[in-house]
């Protein structure tokens, strides 16, 4: 179901209210041409996958904007380099054009978004520094709704981009095909659904293909397959047959997936107790994003434990610090 686009005032929403206990999110993802490097960038307010906000909403309406994240991920054929650092409302600045979270920010000029990193990573503490640039001369102008309750919302803003990555530290350049959305939320995404699952194939410079199945707690499915790009608009098509990949290697999160004729899984690329990050080639050898969560396995006593050893939390304000911050490392692991 087609619904108002998550932004008002002809940027990407940055500076849009969410209301407590929800969240909003804004994603890039992109693989170079050789298809050996790749790089994830979520920049969220109101950290969905933030085990601190699960229980601040349980205590009660909470602010989002003290729950704001940098994940930034850089796929590198023999190693990966991975970010997660939560802060607090202080961290956080906004505006049309520019959403800022600690040292790390994403701009828009109407055609450029530009990510500028300052992250570390976890739980070692590298730097990952630099730039990245994606082209996005024309963007979609619809949003859909993902449950007909319509408390949660995703734009596909551009389908179809170009990324270029210039990091610093490490030092990692390259080109490549890429794709920018946002979604958001006025409740918990664990309070609607029981898992969902998304795929975005690469079908040359001008369009893609968009899988989005998601499982509601009150039995209804959404699901939905766009094609198009974002100077034609994306048309909806007859989602294709099951054709399940394998559960994650480790965790054995179930990877569900619709295609004609199949898949080859090129690299898992995050296996996690609730979610799965994949790489994928289609049968007419198109590169292939993939994602699973599993919302019933996140939100379970022993997932929520586990998940302060995946990111670093930073505190402020602590009794006889003044205003001197603690981090807190976690480790590496994430939509």
């Amino acid at each position: 179901m087609e619904q108002p686009l998550l932004s008002t005032s002809g940027g990407l929403g940055f500076d849009l209210p969410v209301s407590n206990n929800g969240y909003r999110w804004w994603y890039v993802d992109g693989f170079s041409e050789c298809g050996s490097h790749g790089v994830t960038l979520i920049f969220f307010i109101g950290t969905v996958f933030s085990p601190f906000y699960a229980a601040a909403r349980k205590k009660g309406d909470t602010d989002p904007r003290e729950f704001v994240c940098v994940n930034a991920v850089f796929y590198e054929p023999k190693q990966k380099h991975w970010a997660m650092t939560e802060r607090r409302a202080r961290d956080l600045q906004t505006s049309t054009s520019m959403l800022k979270i600690g040292p790390s920010s994403m701009s828009f000029d109407g055609e450029r978004l530009t990510v500028d990193l300052n992250e570390r990573s976890a739980p070692l503490r590298r730097a990952i520094k630099g730039k990245v640039i994606v082209d996005m001369p024309a963007v979609t102008d619809r949003c859909y709704t993902l449950h007909s309750a319509g408390q949660h919302r995703w734009w596909p803003i551009a389908p179809t981009a170009r990324v270029k990555v210039s990091l610093d530290a490490p030092s990692v350049q390259w080109e490549g095909a890429g794709y920018v959305d946002t979604n958001g939320g006025t409740v918990a995404l664990e309070d609607t659904f029981t898992d969902w699952h998304w795929s975005r194939a690469d079908m040359g410079p001008e369009n893609c293909r968009i899988v989005y199945e998601a499982h509601a707690r009150d039995g209804e499915t959404c699901l939905m397959t766009l094609f198009g790009g974002p100077k034609t608009g994306m048309a909806s098509e007859h989602s294709p047959p099951r054709r399940d990949l394998s559960a994650g290697p480790i965790w054995r999160v179930s990877r569900p997936a619709r295609s004609h004729q199949g898949f080859n899984v090129e690299k898992t690329l995050e296996d996690t107790p609730f979610y799965t990050r994949s790489h994928l080639h289609d049968a007419s050898g198109n590169s292939v994003m993939h994602e699973s969560l599993d919302l019933d396995r996140f939100a379970a006593p022993w997932v929520q434990r586990l998940l302060p050893f995946r990111m670093r939390k930073i505190f402020y304000g602590l009794a006889n610090a003044g205003d001197s911050r603690v981090t807190v490392p976690l480790s590496k692991s994430l939509k």
